[in-house]
């Protein structure tokens, strides 16, 4: 019997990820087992490679607190808010409209108010089949991604986004 493991990273319609592919020969002829892991699983509870809007505003959360404090600053809030948001959009307020209890940030509680508030699910999910799927997963995040907003991502563009 030989083994061998192979990983690839690949992009699937709707989700950043890593596929691992382990291969395993044998005398009977061979098996193949692939297991792909997201990149949001922190936030896809249920494990199912999609984020639908219960989870949705657990990745977003994650994706806006930038310095992994377990909060998001007013400084991550301008960023963020100018990225997630189409050009335009002024339905999420300032960020003290926000911080219900005057603390100088923004808990995960109240950043749920502010995605079902300010229907950002809904924003991702241009069907509305409460499904964000292949095609407004791409468009969403290399909007997010485009700070200047000309069609292209430059490095630079990309870095910041991570």
């Amino acid at each position: 019997m030989t083994g061998a493991a192979l990983l690839i990273g690949i992009a699937p319609a709707f989700a950043e990820t890593e596929t691992v592919v382990t291969k395993q020969t044998s005398l009977d002829g061979g098996t193949t087992t692939t297991t792909t892991r997201y990149y949001y699983n922190d936030s896809d509870a249920n494990n199912n490679g999609i984020l639908d809007s219960n989870e949705f505003g657990t990745y977003v959360y994650n994706r806006w607190d930038r310095n992994g404090d377990g909060f998001i600053t007013d400084d991550e809030w301008q960023v963020s808010t100018t990225r997630w948001y189409p050009a335009g959009t002024t339905v999420y307020k300032t960020y003290p409209d926000w911080d219900a209890n005057n603390d100088g940030h923004i808990d995960s509680t109240e950043f749920g108010t502010v995605v079902t508030t300010t229907k950002l699910y809904e924003t991702w999910d241009v069907d509305s089949d409460n499904t964000i799927e292949g095609e407004e997963y791409a468009k969403s995040s290399f909007r997010v991604l485009d700070e200047n907003d000309d069609g292209s991502l430059t490095l630079k563009e990309y870095q910041a986004g991570q």
